[in-house]
């Protein structure tokens, strides 16, 4: 029998897979890293951080936290300010500050990072085009177009359109359970609190959000999404619906006016977190959009993605400890996950159904909000 190349192929290099492949840190595990890309590269996302990543990175290292913390290229966020269809806002504070960071330097960040350690080889530019695993060998090969690669196990983390995730999971992207966006990069829009991110319910987007993310660099990653089946229903053209936005709704136009478009206008799709799909199997798990983690409501997945691959790579670890990589065995790193997120993100999906959609309870929620201190404290601690 031949020895696999590599005990563990990680396939993505973004946030989940090069968190997967720091958290096998001194563990003697051989570690490939593989991505199509090259590294720095843009990915279309709106760069929400949340305030735990410094933890997960932690719980690795404190030396990676310790980078993170001194990274310049983001923008601490104390306060998300949130619209009503009505236009009326509210702040809900943070306890622990979040970040916005451009995904060109968060994911160039956690890549050199990762790339850094000695138990993990890069393998950039390579794209995989088919993976099977080889009972009689007990691995996995997969075809790149740097050649086959050899793992004992393998981590899926190569985003929403999941090549492992086709093959060994649930791959479907069912229109109940995803959403699109867009988004693009502006300067000079009006009456932002650069410490603060902004979320507008507006009536046009029912089912989704239009949003205002301050940059370290004073730019601002400005988009919206909503459901992807109620995108499908009303025929929107999400990119259409952007420009109207930005330049003729009621209130927010006028924030506009002086701004300028300095990038593209460019899509993306979430695999939202509203329905459990298998995570883990024989000698395979999945980690953050692969494994369909994104918050319903918000739309975040950058945290889920490094909390699972941490997940992951301990996993892995433990599997080679205990020489046990069944699918039975790997079901306590799906528990871990969904400990951690299904309660959260069940309680997300009900508010997108049965709260945002329903314009008048919306805004009567936050006019109480207004009035009343305690329930804004009470309405903080249960978006929060």
């Amino acid at each position: 029998m031949t020895a696999p190349d590599f005990d563990v192929a990680v396939i993505g290099a973004g946030p989940a897979g090069s968190t997967a492949a720091l958290a096998m840190l001194n563990s003697g595990l051989r570690v490939a890293l593989i991505d199509m890309a090259t590294f720095p590269r843009d990915k279309t996302c709106g760069d929400a951080v949340a305030a735990y990543v410094p933890k997960v990175l932690a719980t690795i290292s404190p030396e990676f936290k310790a980078e993170f913390e001194a990274l310049s290229q983001k923008q601490a966020v104390h306060t998300c300010r949130v619209f009503a269809p009505n236009g009326r806002p509210i702040d809900f504070r943070f306890s622990e500050s979040g970040n916005i960071v451009k995904r060109i330097d968060l994911d160039n960040f956690l890549c050199e990072l990762a790339t850094s350690q000695k138990h993990v080889t890069p393998f950039f530019g390579s794209r995989v085009n088919s993976l099977a695993f080889k009972s009689d060998q007990n691995l996995w090969e997969l075809q790149t177009t740097s050649g086959a690669i050899k793992a004992k196990l393998i981590i899926g983390c190569d985003g929403a359109n999941s090549v492992v995730t086709k093959q060994v999971s649930d791959g479907r992207l069912l229109q109940q359970h995803h959403s699109a966006a867009v988004r693009a990069y502006f300067t000079g829009v009006a009456g932002v609190n650069p410490e603060s991110f902004e979320l507008h319910f507006i009536p046009e987007l029912p089912l989704g959000y239009f949003w205002i993310f301050p940059e370290s660099d004073g730019s601002f990653n400005v988009g919206l999404g909503a459901l992807s089946k109620f995108i499908s229903d009303k025929h929107l053209n999400l990119r259409d619906l952007l420009q109207h936005v930005v330049s003729k709704h009621n209130s927010i136009s006028k924030r506009f006016a002086n701004a300028i478009q300095i990038s593209d206008v460019k899509g993306f799709g979430l695999p939202l977190g509203s329905r459990k799909i298998p995570i883990s199997g024989k000698g395979w798990m999945l980690c953050g959009d692969s494994a369909h983690l994104i918050d319903p409501l918000t739309g975040e997945g950058i945290g889920q993605a490094m909390a699972s691959g941490r997940f992951a790579g301990w996993m892995a670890v433990d599997c080679f400890k205990k020489n046990n990589f069944s699918a039975e065995f790997m079901k306590s790193y799906d528990r871990q996950v969904y400990k951690k997120f299904w309660t959260s993100h069940r309680k997300s999906y009900l508010m997108q159904k049965y709260l945002v959609p329903r314009f008048t309870l919306f805004n009567n929620v936050f006019e109480l909000a207004h009035r009343s201190p305690s329930f804004h404290r009470w309405l903080q601690r249960a978006v929060l």
